[in-house]
């Protein structure tokens, strides 16, 4: 092995602690070593600075110091564009359902179950479509007739929120004239508006009331519910006779006790 010529290499023999070689016989320190002295002095600066910074105040030099952790690097395989559910076939959500609770989608009696239930949504949510201006429009003159008007144990279906279980039972929807009057079939279509979405019975009962009120403007409004729960009959405590009554009581019946007394003794005959 050839040796290093130190003449041609001064910085490296004043590295190796021998007498740096002068240039042209000058005594004078060669241009590179005072760049790399000068380098080495400013890479001591901050290192002492920051120790000095630890022994005068640990707290100071602790915030300077700290950081926020990055989060660790995402796989491969989370790497694809999250999922959007607007995009994905009703259908196709329904057969992962039935995969997860153990069946098999692709088997005869189940193969067009998904696109059966989808056409179901359409009648059994279908009062999210609905208005109830739309269906109290039509209004007639009650003339002097000012006598309780009351719609007794019409049938109602509806879905609990918080299981997607039926719960269903009757209703008794009466109302005190103010001058005008709606047909019959307009109560019954009233309380099937809001019984074909995702209720729970209170509110059932609340809406119905406080449409007809806002709309109609009587001097009064009463409506009861009546329902059985099938989030109580076939989970849970599995109490299969219990009924669940609601009423909400506005104007008139909510005010006057005759008034109530009698609506509650026509809704039980």
């Amino acid at each position: 092995m050839s040796t290093i010529n130190c003449r041609r290499f001064p910085t490296i023999s004043a590295a190796n602690g021998s007498t740096p070689a002068r240039l042209n016989g000058s005594s004078e320190t060669p241009f590179a070593l005072k760049m790399f002295r000068s380098f080495a002095s400013g890479l001591r600066r901050p290192l002492t600075s920051i120790v000095a910074q630890f022994n005068a105040s640990p707290s100071r030099a602790s915030n300077r110091l700290s950081y926020s952790p990055s989060p660790p690097p995402r796989r491969t395989e989370d790497l694809s564009p999250p999922v959007n559910l607007a995009l994905v076939d009703s259908e196709e959500l329904i057969r992962e359902i039935l995969i997860r609770v153990g069946e098999d989608p692709n088997r005869e009696g189940l193969r067009q179950t998904p696109a059966r239930i989808v056409r179901s949504w359409e009648e059994i949510y279908g009062g999210y479509e609905q208005h109830a201006e739309e269906i109290l429009v039509t209004q007639f003159c009650a003339g002097k007739y000012d006598e309780m008007v009351l719609l007794r144990d019409v049938e109602f279906y509806s879905t609990c929120e918080h299981h997607m279980l039926p719960f269903y039972g009757k209703a008794h929807i009466a109302y005190l004239p103010n001058n005008k009057i709606v047909g019959l079939s307009k109560l019954a279509r009233l309380l099937e508006m809001h019984a074909r979405r995702l209720q729970v019975q209170e509110r059932l009962t609340q809406d119905v009331a406080t449409d007809l009120q806002r709309i109609l403007r009587p001097k009064g409004v009463a409506v009861m519910v009546e329902g059985k729960h099938q989030c109580m009959c076939c989970r849970g405590v599995h109490k299969k006779e219990g009924m669940m009554v609601t009423s909400c009581l506005l104007g008139a019946f909510k005010e006057n006790l005759a008034t109530r007394s009698e609506f509650l003794a026509l809704a039980k005959n």
